[in-house]
């Protein structure tokens, strides 16, 4: 891969750009669902995290959502998704995850805007593992991955 279209970074999610070791991991790697209504809000945060190397698979609806989980979840390391689309119709993307055993480990970042707050105690309790607070960031976003390693994803460090 050329190393010019991979951002490596350590754990603590500081760049770095010598060879990769065990707490390094190369970003391309990731493969990230994002779940976003919202066409302008997707846009900017697929933007955010192809700048990051990401791989990213962009859906706008829940039916979106289950579909690539159910056609392409074995692929996917991280869900990051608004948190209204994750609760709504009775939390069924968080149903199908845990339900799933192919596909029950992958890691779920809600995003939310400041006003829905009061989203994230309740999706925390459906089983989501972290959530950020709208507009995000790209420091933010090369964190992402580690949720992976905390669950034990199956990536390649």
């Amino acid at each position: 891969m050329d190393t010019s279209e991979s951002i490596v970074v350590n754990e603590d999610g500081s760049n770095i750009d010598h060879a990769m070791s065990n707490d390094m991991m190369d970003l391309s790697n990731v493969r990230v669902l994002l779940c976003d209504t919202d066409v302008e809000s997707c846009h900017e945060v697929l933007a955010l995290l192809k700048k990051c190397c990401y791989q990213v698979i962009p859906v706008c609806s829940a039916a979106d959502a289950l579909d690539a989980l159910n056609s392409q979840g074995h692929c996917i390391d991280i869900v990051l998704a608004e948190a209204s689309l994750l609760i709504s119709n009775g939390a069924k993307i968080f149903n199908f995850i845990k339900l799933d055993v192919n596909i029950k480990h992958i890691p779920v970042t809600m995003m939310l805007d400041e006003d829905e707050i009061p989203l994230v105690l309740k999706g925390l309790m459906l089983g989501a593992t972290d959530y950020l607070v709208k507009p995000l960031s790209s420091n933010e976003l090369m964190k992402l991955w580690t949720h992976t390693k905390r669950k034990g994803s199956q990536l390649v460090y």
